[in-house]
């Protein structure tokens, strides 16, 4: 999986802890004229082949039409399903399969394409490579003062960026002339 790609897994998953922890407290009444929170419900999802299961498996602890909102590839969503089975989502390992297909099916994304370092502007070295917006500025100051990168080992002779996390993430970036 790219590091987008993990990022957006990240990004789901704690967006999911999140509604998890909301859910905890719906044990409460809900305000007046308030439903109660995470009635399993399939409104908004696109009809297809295992829309119910996937409806049962993940709208009980957060709404599955805001969950799968996300547009992950087969992998993404494969860890997703799986860090949620970690945090106690009960899901039936026959029905694993099922989620997944129509998640992938219905909200399939893009692996992430590896930025090209020599023209990536700040923003793809926080969002790809995970730099500080800092570290971040620092490669683009040096890459104007000094011109192009020749490799992406490069990267690690830029002042003030931590060069375990180029090592680390080296596969999220490409050096195009």
């Amino acid at each position: 999986m790219t590091v987008r790609g993990v990022w957006a897994v990240v990004l789901v998953a704690a967006w999911v802890v999140s509604m998890a922890a909301v859910s905890a407290r719906s044990g409460q009444a809900p305000a007046a004229g308030q439903p109660p929170m995470f009635v399993p419900s399939g409104v908004g999802l696109p009809d297809g082949p295992g829309k119910d299961v996937m409806v049962q498996s993940c709208g009980t602890c957060h709404e599955a039409r805001r969950a799968a909102s996300a547009r992950l590839t087969k992998a993404g969503w494969a860890a997703v399903i799986d860090s949620m089975i970690g945090r106690g989502a009960k899901i039936a390992e026959s029905d694993v399969p099922v989620v997944l297909e129509y998640l992938t099916a219905n909200f399939l994304g893009e692996a992430a394409q590896p930025i090209n370092i020599n023209i990536a502007p700040q923003i793809d070295f926080e969002a790809a490579v995970g730099l500080l917006r800092r570290e971040a500025a620092a490669v683009v100051r040096y890459r104007d003062t000094h011109g192009r990168f020749a490799s992406v080992d490069d990267l690690k002779k830029v002042p003030g960026v931590d060069p375990r996390k180029i090592e680390a993430r080296k596969a999220a970036m490409v050096v195009l002339q």
